[in-house]
């Protein structure tokens, strides 16, 4: 199992969400914490040595995993709008 954290970024981001989105948010974290790799909606991104995201709908929670301290940081979540949306936060992911 892994300790998520969510880094001060993406909790701003999640407080600004509904009570509705965050619902589903908090099950996505719950998910990430127990079943890490078995997430269909899960994706490593290219360029970067730890960093992932997870989809849900259009919104991309963006997160770095730590493997050998089972530990998941998340950095940022977001509402995709195009490509560019990742390479503006890459450096978040190291």
């Amino acid at each position: 199992m892994y300790r998520v954290i969510i880094k001060p970024k993406a909790e701003r981001e999640f407080g600004k969400l509904s009570k509705e989105l965050q619902k589903k948010f908090y099950k996505a974290f719950k998910e990430l914490s127990i079943n890490l790799f078995n997430l269909p909606q899960l994706k490593k991104i290219e360029g970067t040595r730890r960093g992932y995201r997870l989809r849900i709908g259009r919104w991309r929670i963006l997160f770095t995993l730590f493997a050998k301290e089972k530990r998941i940081e998340i950095v940022d979540i977001f509402l995709k709008k195009s490509e560019k949306d990742y390479t503006k936060r890459i450096k978040l992911l190291e």
